[in-house]
C-alpha cells in the first residue's frame, strides 16, 4: 500500500480549498460536450476508448512554423472565447469531423455518414468506429500494426538516473507556486526508449486523454533558473527554503517526467464525474507529471482569479509574452508518442486501459522508437 505524508494542519487546508474552490485542484478536459454525446449516442461501445477524444474530429497542425497536437492546434486556431476568427472551426478539423459538420452535427448525422469512407483508406467510417480506428486520419485503420512500446513501471524508471530540481510553476489562476520535483529526465527516459534519430517531437497524454505536444529540441535543452521571490502572497512556498528573497536559483531546469514532489510521492489522478457522467476533471498529479520548465525566468504576475489581479506590482497580465509552464506540466501522464515529421498517429490503444494504468504505476512510450533489446 502507498502511503502519503500529510499532517493534520495540511489536511485541513486541502479539504477547505477544495470545497472552496474546487476547480483549483482540477484539470479541465473536453469530455462533456454535445458533439461527444452525439457520437456516443451513435456509437455506445466507443466509451472511453481513443475514439471517445477530441482527435475524432479534429487534427494537429503548425501554427507559427511549430507543430500542435489536436488540443493546442484547436486552441491556437479557434481560440478560447468568443468572437471566434470566422472559418476558424473548419480548420481544425480532420475529413471525419468534416463530414460530421457537413452532415448537420447532430447524433443522426454520424449514422448518415457511416458508409462513407472519409480518410480514403479503403475502409468505411463505421467499419473502423466499430474495430477502435480513427475514421479521419488514414494512418489509422485495420492494417496497421501496432507501433514499438516500451512499459515503464515505477520500479524501472527508479532505476533511470534520478533528478530534483527546485523551481518556480507559474499558473494563469490557481496561484503560482515553488516546489521540488523528483523524476527522470525526460531526454534521458526517450534515449532508455530508444528514440530514433528520425524523431523530431513528442506528444505528451494524460489519463483523460488531454495531450501537449513538444519537439525534441526543446527536450533536449537546458533552461536557466530565475530569482527566488519571498514577497508576494499570491505565491505558495515550502515549508523551509534556504533562499533568500532575490537570489538566484542554483542550477539549470530540464524537461522532466516526475514521481514526487518535495520529497513524497505524487498523489494519483482520479477522475471527477461531470454531471452528464462524463469524466470533467483530474484532481491530483500522479502518479506521474511532465514538468515543464519556464523558457525564461518566471514573471510573478497576479491569479486570474485573485480578487486583487489589478494590483500592482505584477498584476494579472493576460497578454503577456511568457508562457505560463504549469500549462504544459500535464497531470497523470500515462503515455508518450514519439514522432517524426512525417508521423504524428501511431497505433497504440492506451486509452481503454489508462486509469488502469494509473492504479498500476504504469506509463508507456511509443511510437518512433526501437526499443533495446
Amino acid at each position: 500500500m502507498r502511503k502519503y505524508y500529510c499532517s493534520p494542519l495540511l489536511l485541513v487546508v486541502v479539504v477547505l480549498v477544495l470545497i472552496i474552490f474546487p476547480v483549483m485542484a482540477a484539470y479541465k478536459a473536453h469530455h462533456n460536450d454535445g458533439d461527444t454525446g452525439n457520437f456516443l449516442q451513435a456509437y455506445p461501445a466507443a466509451k472511453d476508448t481513443k475514439l471517445d477524444n477530441c482527435y475524432l474530429c479534429h487534427t494537429g497542425g503548425k501554427s507559427k512554423d511549430k507543430y500542435l497536437d489536436t488540443c493546442d492546434y484547436c486552441h491556437a486556431t479557434y481560440g478560447y472565447k468568443a468572437p471566434h476568427p470566422e472559418g476558424s472551426i473548419q480548420k481544425t478539423l480532420n475529413p471525419f469531423g468534416a463530414a460530421y459538420l457537413a452532415a448537420g452535427r447532430s447524433a443522426a448525422a454520424f449514422a448518415s455518414i457511416a458508409e462513407l469512407d472519409s480518410d480514403r483508406d479503403g475502409f468505411s467510417n463505421e467499419q473502423e468506429i466499430n474495430r477502435g480506428y480513427l475514421p479521419g486520419d488514414v494512418s489509422d485503420n485495420p492494417t496497421v500494426k501496432q507501433a514499438a512500446a516500451v512499459i515503464y513501471t515505477k520500479e524501472r524508471l527508479m532505476h533511470l538516473p534520478k533528478t530534483s530540481q527546485f523551481m518556480a510553476v507559474d499558473t494563469a489562476k490557481a496561484g503560482d507556486y515553488y516546489a521540488t520535483y523528483t523524476g527522470v529526465q525526460v531526454w534521458e527516459l526517450l534515449k532508455d526508449a530508444g528514440i530514433l534519430a528520425s524523431a523530431t517531437d513528442i506528444t505528451v497524454y494524460s489519463a483523460d486523454g488531454y495531450s501537449r505536444n513538444y519537439a525534441i529540441t526543446d527536450i533536449r535543452q537546458s533552461f536557466p533558473q530565475g530569482r527566488f521571490l519571498s514577497r508576494y502572497p499570491w505565491i505558495k512556498y515550502p515549508e523551509t527554503s534556504t533562499y533568500l528573497d532575490g537570489q538566484q536559483i542554483k542550477g539549470e531546469l530540464k524537461y522532466l517526467l516526475a514521481y514526487e514532489r518535495d520529497g513524497y510521492p505524487l498523489l494519483e489522478g482520479r477522475a471527477r464525474m461531470g454531471k452528464d457522467g462524463g469524466k470533467v476533471f483530474i484532481n491530483g498529479e500522479g502518479p506521474y507529471r511532465f514538468i515543464a520548465p519556464s523558457t525564461i525566468p518566471v514573471v510573478p504576475d497576479r491569479s486570474e482569479w485573485s480578487i486583487d489581479r489589478d494590483d500592482p506590482p505584477y498584476p494579472y497580465n493576460p497578454e503577456r509574452p511568457i508562457l505560463k509552464n504549469a500549462d504544459y506540466c500535464g497531470k497523470t501522464v500515462v503515455a508518450i508518442q514519439v514522432n517524426t515529421a512525417n508521423q504524428k498517429l501511431f497505433q497504440y490503444d492506451w486509452n481503454g486501459k489508462a486509469w488502469q494504468m494509473v492504479e498500476k504505476g504504469e506509463l508507456v512510450v511509443y511510437g518512433a522508437i526501437q526499443p533495446h533489446l
